[in-house]
Order: structure tokens, then C-alpha cells, then sequence
């Protein structure tokens, strides 16, 4: 049997046991929440986990790399504006990372 949680399918029957360290704060406050929603703690951190994989999976590129990369420097960010690209324009097509390497 198969549960489907925000498009990760996780076989119910392979459930393995991890040990994770909190804070009491941390615990409280989770524990507090899933208590809330009417969840256990783990039911609670697997959901919440495999929401926030699924969210970051679908993120689009624009927001992934504006949440991870810094910003360029103001020489190399002159270097683009001097290109002239038009990035209002979504024309062309999809490249995979083989056909880089």
C-alpha cells in the first residue's frame, strides 16, 4: 500500500525509525502544533518535511536562485547589461544539463 503525500509516494510498509535531536523549545513547540491539527509528532515532521521538498522541488528558477545564490557583483552584472537580453522573452527551448557536458 502506497500513501501519497504533495506527489512523494512513500510504501507504508518501509517505515524505518530515525532519532532526531531537539530543543526542548523545538520539541514544544512541534508537538504543540501537531497536537493542534490533530497529528503525532512524526506524522506532523513527515508531512511537514515532504511538503517542504515538494514545494522546493516545483520552486521555480527564478525564486530557487534568488533564495540561494547571492547577488552578482556590479561589474559582472554590467557585463549582462551590455548584452542586450530580452528576458521578457520566454521563446526558445528547454536544454538539459548532457547537453552541457
Amino acid at each position: 500500500m502506497y500513501t501519497e503525500y504533495s506527489r512523494v509516494i512513500i510504501k507504508e510498509y518501509e517505515m524505518p525509525r530515525k532519532c532526531i535531536t531537539l530543543t526542548e523549545t523545538e520539541y514544544d513547540v512541534i508537538i504543540d502544533y501537531a497536537n493542534k491539527n490533530g497529528l503525532s509528532f512524526s506524522e506532523f515532521v513527515m508531512k511537514a518535511v515532504l511538503d517542504l521538498i515538494a514545494a522546493e522541488e516545483e520552486m521555480e528558477l527564478a525564486t530557487f536562485l534568488n533564495k540561494h545564490l547571492e547577488f552578482v557583483s556590479n561589474e559582472e552584472q554590467e557585463e549582462i547589461d551590455n548584452m542586450n537580453i530580452d528576458f521578457d522573452n520566454l521563446s526558445g527551448e528547454e536544454m538539459h544539463v548532457n547537453d552541457f557536458l
